[in-house]
């Protein structure tokens, strides 16, 4: 099972805090930002498990996630290995330039329909 983190909603509530309407696309902007920080941040054996990170729009959400089976075994650890957290710690250190990724987006669409 992948880990996700699905509906970015506390990106969502600060734009729609600001009274900016976005599109799923460019929330999309903003987790590809976040998928690269984790990427950097992923531990790496193999390669594997970098290899496997995503970005997708499911309805009116984006998810970001790896698809390797031992992904949340990585970020949350088990019994018998310490976490290694690489995807929540993304999320807390990408999420300012994730928003301004989802405005810079929201900037351009406006300027492209009054143009």
């Amino acid at each position: 099972m992948p880990a996700i983190v699905a509906g970015m909603a506390k990106l969502t509530q600060q734009l729609e805090s600001l009274g900016i309407a976005f599109t799923v696309d460019e929330l999309a902007e903003g987790a590809l930002v976040i998928a690269q920080q984790a990427e950097d941040n992923c531990p790496v054996d193999t390669g594997f498990l970098r290899s496997t990170i995503f970005v997708r729009e499911s309805g009116d959400d984006v998810e970001i996630g790896f698809e390797a089976p031992y992904a949340s075994y990585v970020e949350f650890g088990t019994y018998k290995m310490a976490a290694q957290p690489y995807l929540r710690p993304a999320i807390d250190e990408a999420q300012d330039e994730a928003l301004k990724a989802v405005f810079d987006a929201v900037s351009a669409r406006i300027k492209d329909a009054v143009a």
